[in-house]
């Protein structure tokens, strides 16, 4: 397909690149984040309007293109994206897009049939704003109905989460009532047109609409978050059931509700009837715009016959793609961000567990190529690669993850060109995109950048994200539960010496290998660790030791005491009067919490006043035994640069597995569900987390009886976002039950039933008896309602024995 793009915009043409077959205009591009404010002429939405005119002229096109951008207030950026109209009526749309100072993009397509997918993303590649809308031509709403779409926006929190999405209701209006409502809003009436078909759809007054869908394909959602889901998947051909593909992916991180019954159904409708198939979810993230009165007209106009528009399998197959995308079998590739200066050379694997884990990266890497590294056979065809493709520059994980990468990474530095090394970064769910080489010796640590005053409100901000990083139970890596460090100083019965904590690193990591310094490696620095534990004064210190958690033996140090393997890191920093280490992240936690930290290798955060350098054994011995403090300023300065301008956030789903040649533990990350990026872009990328599920107690799910009339999937687990404790009913008598439960509880469980005071002592006797004889299901019905649990028992004997503990 030959594609050649052509944008339009206030009638002037500024060629800011050109290659073949590519043209661009430059235009003011907002960052995703930085926020629009409450402004009405804030630019916040770009209305992506997909076309291909009709060789016959089979209705009025244009006019209804024109008539969407008169309706469109100034929170809105109308975009054409022109996929293939012939030759003929070409013009038609350039004339469209001139006259209305809109911006409108070409595609040759040949005798390739109109896909609304592709053109859609398309149209999002090359918006200017946060969010975008998807409008067909055959949409329309009032101004007035425009900026309520606005404040649904606002509402939700958008753009700054950027998970969040919803889809506006959609009425297909009737052939005589598409006049009327045309006739009111050319009269300056467009409010009470549209409040004329939410008021028809409520009536179900079949003069007004045909029928509608309570989640049509005018989806609202984070331009960014689109692009790096990949947009739409292309294997659907022309128009139909591509909106609900990427409905299911866009779910994937914002699961409103629990999965309706049978979830992979394609029925029928979304109507409110029963929680059937996946339209019926769907129908969630429109329900709550339609309460509000917002339904978005489907004008009637005579169907078309063309390829694209007919004849294809979207609706057969849309199911099993969605099982696909849920276990891990597809994953479309991120889209470029053409709106970018940036051509980024990006040497990972396609389809990679990182390069999944990254997708939320991609679209900052701007027009990029994935290419494996292992393609570039020496450093020298590395370099000319990239200068021949007019690669800006080049993004790599660890440079040092192996001798190769390496290679690579010393040719970039040594030319001059400009890289970015990525990595995860020493605080909980901290990730770092770095410009300026790597850990130790990277440039992004440079005192000149962090060492500022901060304002009072900077310095309360950052010392209350110690306490609760402090406070968290996560970890970097899998460790046991808090106990507190003075219930481990018992439990290790160290009695009062002082003690001195040494976390060990894992002597194959990278930090271990490269940038041990002065004590060489990790064997080394064991040797280094039992010297001081046997020339420290015994009778006022103690050295206690924790091996690192991925590794499967501790090595063997005289003079120390092992920590238990899975004692929290927390609990040891508390404990501890110093910290010794190599260069691990535990250094970087403990001297953040306030706790001195002697670093034997080459440490990035190893700066005066906020931890100490020993260049020798000798040197760590008299360190260990000395009074040291962190100076409190520098240590608020370090840390809120790390945390405010450094290291980006995104939290992270591990896969593990043992090594067969050292039978120690690997994780691979294979999801990262990024909350801010930075490094990337001149601005951070603020991308928020993923809202929270709704109550089944809400309104939202009245339409469906409420918590008596959703059942849940059983086809996947649901997310901590979603209530997943009801097993409900439908109106169908089919119930799909738990696998294999030993105790069948009945799926209906309505409200809940108060116990008598007097038996309400008996509910903890009898739940480790529901959880031996049942599953955890069962425990969880029987923690809502004990009562009802055994009512809605099938078996009669367990019936009496709950009406006799619970009448």
């Amino acid at each position: 397909m030959q594609i050649t793009y052509a944008f339009l915009l206030d009638c002037t043409l500024d060629w800011r690149l050109a290659l073949p077959h590519l043209m661009v205009v430059s235009g003011a591009s907002q960052k995703l984040g930085q926020g629009w404010g409450m402004l009405r002429n804030e630019q916040l939405i770009t209305a992506i309007i997909p076309v291909r005119l009709s060789k016959d002229k089979l209705y009025d096109e244009p006019e209804r293109i024109n008539r969407i951008i008169g309706q469109l207030p100034a929170p809105y950026v109308p975009l054409i994206v022109d996929y293939g109209t012939c030759a003929e009526r070409a013009e038609e749309l350039r004339n469209v897009a001139q006259s209305t100072n809109t911006k409108i993009v070409r595609v040759e397509t040949g005798d390739v049939p109109f896909s609304v997918g592709h053109a859609r993303d398309i149209g999002t590649q090359h918006a200017t704003t946060p969010l975008v809308m998807y409008h067909d031509i055959d949409f329309l709403l009032s101004s007035d109905g425009y900026m309520r779409v606005v404040s649904e926006a606002r509402l939700r929190g958008m753009p700054e989460n950027a998970f969040a999405f919803f889809a506006l209701p959609g009425a297909y209006l009737t052939q005589d009532f598409t006049r009327t409502y045309l006739d009111l809003v050319a009269s300056g009436d467009g409010a009470f047109a549209d409040l004329l078909v939410h008021d028809g759809v409520i009536r179900r007054d079949t003069k007004v609409f045909e029928h509608m869908t309570f989640a049509i394909s005018a989806i609202v959602a984070s331009r960014y978050h689109l692009l790096a889901l990949g947009g739409h998947d292309k294997s659907f051909s022309g128009h139909g059931a591509e909106d609900f593909e990427l409905m299911h992916r866009l779910s994937s991180y914002y699961r409103k509700g629990p999965r309706s019954r049978d979830y992979y159904k394609n029925t029928k409708d979304n109507s409110i009837q029963t929680y059937e198939g996946f339209r019926a979810f769907f129908a969630l993230y429109g329900l709550d715009v339609f309460t509000r009165g917002i339904v978005i007209s489907h004008l009637s106009h005579p169907r078309r016959a063309d390829p694209g528009y007919i004849g294809t399998d979207n609706q057969a197959r849309v199911s099993q793609v969605m099982r696909d995308y849920d276990n891990g079998v597809l994953s479309l590739p991120p889209l470029a961000d053409e709106t970018s200066s940036e051509n980024t050379l990006v040497l990972v694997t396609p389809g990679s567990a990182p390069a999944r884990a990254l997708r939320h990266a991609f679209p900052a890497f701007g027009k990029h190529h994935v290419i494996p590294e292992s393609s570039f056979g020496t450093a020298e065809d590395l370099i000319a690669f990239i200068r021949e493709e007019g690669f800006t520059r080049c993004f790599m994980l660890n440079p040092y993850g192996n001798p190769h990468r390496l290679s690579l990474y010393n040719a970039l530095k040594e030319e001059g060109i400009r890289n970015v090394a990525y990595d995860r970064g020493a605080y909980n769910d901290s990730w770092f995109f770095d410009t300026k080489g790597f850990l130790g010796e990277s440039g992004s640590y440079d005192r000149s950048l962090w060492d500022r005053p901060l304002s009072e409100d900077e310095k309360i901000s950052t010392r209350n994200w110690i306490e609760t990083h402090r406070r968290s139970n996560e970890t970097l890596e899998r460790n046991g539960s808090r106990l507190g460090g003075q219930h481990l100083r018992q439990i290790l019965k160290l009695g009062d010496r002082r003690v001195l904590f040494v976390a060990l690193q894992r002597p194959s990591d990278t930090a271990t290998i490269h940038f041990s310094g002065p004590s060489l490696n990790a064997e080394n620095f064991n040797t280094w660790v039992s010297r001081l534990a046997s020339e420290i004064d015994p009778r006022r210190y103690i050295v206690v030791v924790k091996k690192h958690p991925l590794e499967s033996e501790r090595p063997d140090i005289d003079n120390v005491i092992f920590a238990s393997d899975d004692t929290h890191i927390n609990d040891l920093i508390e404990l501890c009067d110093k910290v010794v280490v190599i260069n691990s992240g535990t250094g970087l936690i403990a001297a953040t919490y306030g706790k001195p930290v002697i670093c034997c290798g080459t440490a990035f955060y190893a700066h005066d006043g906020f931890a100490y350098r020993a260049s020798s054994v000798e040197q760590l011995i008299e360190l260990a035994g000395q009074k040291l403090a962190v100076d409190e300023e520098t240590r608020l300065r370090f840390v809120h640069y790390l945390v405010n301008n450094f290291y980006s956030f995104g939290k992270s789903e591990y896969d593990s597995k043992v090594s067969a040649s050292t039978g120690s533990t690997i994780r691979v990350v294979n999801r990262t569900v990024f909350s801010e990026i930075r490094g990337l872009t001149a601005d951070s990328i603020v991308l928020g987390h993923p809202p929270k599920g709704v109550s089944l107690d809400a309104p939202l799910f009245y339409s469906y009886g409420g918590r008596t009339g959703i059942q849940m999937s059983a086809s996947k687990p649901q997310p901590k976002s979603a209530p997943q404790t009801h097993k409900l009913p439908t109106q169908k008598p089919q119930v799909q039950q738990p696998p294999t439960p030993k105790l069948q509880a009945a799926a209906s469980l309505g409200g809940k039933r108060k116990i008598n005071i007097f038996r309400r002592p008996l509910v903890p006797v009898v739940r480790p008896f529901v959880r031996l004889l049942g599953n955890p299901h069962d425990v969880i019905q029987f923690n809502h309602d004990p009562t009802g649990f055994f009512q809605n028992l099938k078996n009669v004997r367990y019936q009496r024995i709950g009406r006799m503990l619970f009448p």
